[in-house]
């Protein structure tokens, strides 16, 4: 017994040994067991949220400048563009003192230290201080070294053609959203928005860029290509501003238009004003007048009352009609003529513009024909062109009609009219009957100029039939031809078609015409069988003189014998018929012959040179290829002068000297 004690004994130590390694293995088992659990839940059930705190611990969301994008004509140039302008800005959980901060910097924010000190006490990562410094003002933040006090780059809108073309380029606000013009119309295509993107971030939180993900630099928005074209914008500016002058008109306004694809080549309104300091004009100075002023068209309505007569057959061109020596009396109006007539024709009514003729036409046709003719070339409504602030003039429903009404209204009275309409309605005579939308953006570009989508153009619809809109045509040459009431409208090197009107205005907050203040209108085109522009002019209260064929029609003589040259339309008048002052070239000497020289043709014919005024080298020497002449250039940048000028007849591939400078 004694041993089997011992042995015992012995074996007590290692049970104990093996129990408590069992045990520790047991805790080892839940351990592992827990940790691996744990570590499940994390991977697997929560690993969304673990995910997104490791993404906010290594990357940033960083917002990327998208700035507005440009507006430019229909050659490329610039007419309104986002230039980076220096802001700033302090992060108000940074700056300390707030008292001393706002005394160094209120001299270069430009307000009090008392106005700053508030601003810098909010509570913000974002304060902007001041917008556009100039390069000296941020040398001067950048000396005083104030922490939370930063510069930071912004876009701003600049315009380069200053007042040029400003009622229909428009302007932004200062917080980027388009106010007027097209700036305020395509809004949406060219307003600037920052772009999201992720970057990474090290222990001191600062952002890393991988080679394979460069820095991202600012962008451009998509931008605007207009049917504006800058040197025909000018020269209508330019001519309207020394009629207003001349005439010391209110106002006035000029509507350039091709009549096939109804684009404005140009719209011009005086007074005008700077859309880099539009703040600094009145309001009323920012309204296009072309698009939110309606007028009484005065007699420029008789050619429409002509179209309606001549389509619908009620005359025709060679019938005679008594004019009553200058008087009649319609109910209790008594109608005049401003030079009494006995019979015109009907052709006669629209050259010498008799009220009495046009009121015994539109009585033959008739007020609801009328009416619907006046309605179907789009008097009345809304032209829908691509501007806002647009307006549909007034033509009173058929049914509120009275004898007299249709009296007047077919000399442009108790009607409101926009030029736009106006215009439109005489680029539809021009066209051969078609009347479409006149548009002033002409596609979509991208960021490096690339067209990305041509804006389309409708189809328009017939609203006379081609044969009255060559009549018309005819007719409205006449106007301009000696006798007439447009002879200032006349051009030297192109047949010209056109109609005056001068109309009375109401004096506001009455219903009765003012005794000496009046509307002068032309509205007209050229060449006439194959019209390449439509003009109209319309000047507001000019002093004394106030007949359109006065005021008004050398505006148009003054714009298309530039323009048309300009753009490569060939004269329609031949050499023999053009008037002695006209000037030509000789190849031999290279000379101008002086004023009323015979013109003999070239044996292989003559060509009028362009004006090439403001054209980039590759523009200029397009146009001349076009004409079929050649060039010889000198200097860099724009063309300031050429020899022999523009308008001038030459034999074909004469070649053409011109000056070109860099142009600020």
């Amino acid at each position: 017994m004694g041993s089997w004690e011992q042995r015992t004994e012995k074996k007590r130590p290692g049970f104990r040994f093996w129990l408590t390694c069992r045990l520790l293995q047991g805790l080892g088992l839940v351990l592992c067991s827990a940790v691996l659990g744990r570590a499940l839940y994390l991977q697997v059930l929560d690993s969304a949220r673990w995910r997104e705190i490791h993404i906010g611990q290594a990357q940033s969301v960083v917002d990327v400048p998208v700035y507005r994008g440009k507006i430019v004509d229909r050659r490329g140039h610039d007419m309104a563009l986002s230039i980076k302008s220096p802001c700033l800005f302090a992060d108000g959980t940074l700056v300390s003192d707030p008292k001393a901060v706002a005394e160094r910097v209120a001299a270069i924010v430009g307000e009090s230290a008392a106005r700053v000190e508030e601003k810098l006490r909010q509570n913000k990562k974002f304060i902007r201080l001041r917008r556009g410094l100039s390069l000296e003002e941020v040398r001067q933040v950048q000396a005083l070294n104030l922490p939370g006090v930063n510069i930071a780059p912004e876009w701003r809108r600049f315009y380069p053609f200053r007042h040029a073309g400003a009622h229909v380029v428009g302007f932004v606000g200062i917080d980027g959203v388009g106010l007027e013009g097209i700036e305020k119309a395509y809004d949406g295509l060219l307003r600037q928005s920052p772009r999201s993107t992720t970057a990474f971030r090290d222990g001191g939180r600062r952002k890393i860029w991988l080679r394979e993900t460069p820095p991202p630099v600012p962008e451009e928005r998509y931008g605007l290509q207009l049917a504006l074209d800058g040197y025909l914008q000018s020269l209508c500016e330019q001519a309207l501003q020394k009629a207003v002058e001349k005439h010391q008109a209110a106002a006035g306004q000029v509507i350039l238009m091709d009549p096939e694809t109804f684009e404005i080549l140009a719209l011009a309104v005086w007074p005008t004003f700077d859309p880099n300091t539009y703040s600094m004009h009145q309001p009323a100075e920012w309204r296009n007048r072309a698009i939110a002023d309606a007028f009484e068209p005065g007699s420029s309505f008789k050619t429409f009352l002509l179209a309606a007569v001549l389509d619908v057959r009620t005359a025709k061109p060679e019938d005679r009609i008594f004019c009553e020596n200058g008087r009649i009396q319609v109910a209790s109006h008594t109608i005049r003529d401003v030079h009494p007539h006995g019979w015109l024709t009907v052709a006669e009514v629209l050259k010498y513009s008799s009220n009495i003729g046009a009121l015994k036409l539109a009585e033959g046709l008739g007020a609801e024909r009328f009416y619907r003719y006046l309605d179907g070339l789009g008097f009345g409504k809304k032209t829908g062109v691509d501007l806002p602030g647009e307006v549909s003039g007034m033509l009173r429903p058929l049914a509120s009609w009275r004898p007299i009404d249709l009296a007047v209204t077919a000399f442009g009275q108790g009607i409101a009219v926009t030029n736009m309409q106006l215009t439109g309605a005489v680029a539809a005579i021009a066209n051969g009957g078609v009347l479409k939308t006149p548009k002033v953006a002409k596609a979509v570009v991208g960021p490096q100029g690339r067209v990305v989508k041509v804006l389309g153009q409708d189809e328009g619809r017939r609203v006379l039939a081609p044969a009255t809109a060559a009549k018309m045509r005819e007719l409205m040459q006449g106007v301009v031809e000696p006798g007439g009431t447009g002879t200032k409208a006349a051009l030297a090197q192109y047949t010209t078609a056109g109609k005056t009107g001068t109309a009375q205005v109401v004096e506001p907050g009455s219903r009765h015409y003012s005794a000496d203040k009046y509307t002068s209108v032309f509205v007209g085109f050229a060449p006439v069988n194959r019209p390449r522009l439509v003009l109209s002019v319309v000047i507001h209260e000019p002093q004394p003189e106030h007949y359109g064929g006065v005021v008004a029609a050398p505006v148009f003589r003054d714009v298309m014998e530039k323009a048309l040259p300009y753009l490569g339309v060939l004269p329609d008048k031949k050499p023999q018929e053009l008037p002695p002052t006209v000037r030509m070239v000789s190849t031999a000497s290279g000379e101008t012959a002086a004023e009323g020289s015979p013109m003999a043709p070239a044996e292989d014919g003559l060509v009028l040179v362009p004006d090439l005024h403001g054209l980039s080298l590759k523009a200029a020497v397009s146009l001349l290829k076009e004409s079929g002449l050649g060039v010889t250039p000198l200097g860099r940048g724009r063309v300031v002068r050429q020899q022999p000028a523009g308008g001038v007849w030459v034999p074909k591939g004469s070649a053409v000297k011109i000056q070109l400078e860099e142009v600020s």
